[in-house]
């Protein structure tokens, strides 16, 4: 089926291309008759078109359009020699014309290469060429025979590249070398980037904290505002009555706050209520925040032990601006506020 398909591709590329043909004489024709009537003298200056026989070859390629379309379809025209053409069908044939393998790559003598061979001179002009191809040969021949002349002009003289040196690889070394080479990458330390970190195993405590053990006093001062959660208590500052989770102590700013019991630094936060503070984790619920701090001395996930200083008494926030300086000091069991009075040892 391909193959026919390509058949009749061939057939219309053909009949276009003998169709554009006569459509050219055919248009040379007509330009011929408008110079014809209108009188166009020409001069005989070497270039001028002589349209005398147009008409006649115009005739001849209508014919053979003629030829083309009444020939069957299957049959291909193929030259025989002298001048003999022979419609031959397409089955009959062993290869498709134009198709042959390589036919893109034939040389053709004195056509495709510029070579004439004594079978193809039929003139004086091409004896004379071809006696110049064979003397053109001969001085070919002659220069690749003659050997170079070690000692001719420096115009001809050929300059040596350079020799590049080359450095010895693995390969090229001898065996002693390489296995030294070999012994000298592998005892070579790792890089900083490559060596691996490794981190120091964190500190790790249990933590049981009850009422029983008991609390440090964070800091030696009087209550300032007591914790109470079942009336409310008046702020200063605020100008008003609401409850109080923590107990806030009457202290001089600087004074030094230490830790209540043993417990990790869960977190180190600041608000604008209570400033900076910190939240210990004492273990089975309990924790402890303390407020109003400054100079610290902790971090997060850092333990500490009772009576160890975590900070100082920083200047009050403007929620207690009028109380003076304070700890804040809340403590809380499972989110429920505490009164730490009663845990004091």
């Amino acid at each position: 089926m391909r193959r026919n398909n390509r058949k009749q591709n061939i057939k219309k590329e053909r009949i276009i291309m003998i169709a554009s043909s006569a459509f050219v004489m055919a248009a040379l024709t007509m330009t011929g008759v408008y110079m014809k009537e209108n009188s166009v003298q020409n001069q005989d200056d070497g270039y001028s078109i002589d349209f005398t026989g147009v008409e006649s070859q115009a005739e001849d390629s209508s014919q053979e359009i003629g030829d083309t379309l009444q020939r069957p379809h299957n049959s291909v025209t193929v030259p025989q020699g002298d001048g003999v053409v022979q419609d031959v069908p397409e089955d009959d044939l062993d290869y498709l014309p134009m198709e042959e393998a390589g036919s893109s790559m034939v040389q053709i003598p004195g056509l495709t290469d510029g070579i004439l061979s004594e079978a193809d001179v039929t003139s004086d002009e091409q004896v004379a060429m071809l006696e110049e191809q064979k003397a053109n040969g001969k001085q070919t021949e002659g220069k690749e025979d003659k050997p170079q002349d070690s000692g001719s002009s420096e115009g001809s003289a050929v300059t040596p590249e350079p020799v590049r040196e080359q450095l010895p690889t693995a390969v090229d070394q001898p065996a002693a070398e390489q296995s030294i080479f070999d012994q000298t990458m592998t005892e070579q330390p790792l890089l900083a980037e490559e060596q691996p970190v490794l981190e120091e195993p964190q500190e790790v405590r249990t933590l049981a904290f009850s009422s029983d053990q008991g609390l440090v006093k964070p800091v030696s001062g009087d209550i300032l505002i007591p914790y109470s959660m079942d009336k409310t208590v008046y702020f200063t500052t605020l100008d008003q009555y609401k409850y109080n989770p923590a107990t806030v102590y009457s202290v001089a700013e600087g004074t030094q706050v230490i830790a209540c019991a043993e417990g990790r630094v869960a977190s180190v936060f600041s608000n604008e209520e209570i400033g900076q503070a910190v939240t210990l984790d004492l273990g089975n619920g309990y924790q402890v925040v303390y407020g109003q701090l400054q100079a610290l001395n902790v971090s997060e996930g850092e333990y500490v032990s009772p009576g160890q200083i975590i900070g100082s008494v920083a200047a009050p926030t403007i929620y207690y601006s009028l109380e003076g300086s304070n700890l804040y000091f809340l403590l809380e069991q499972d989110g429920a506020a505490l009164d730490p009075q009663n845990l004091y040892f």
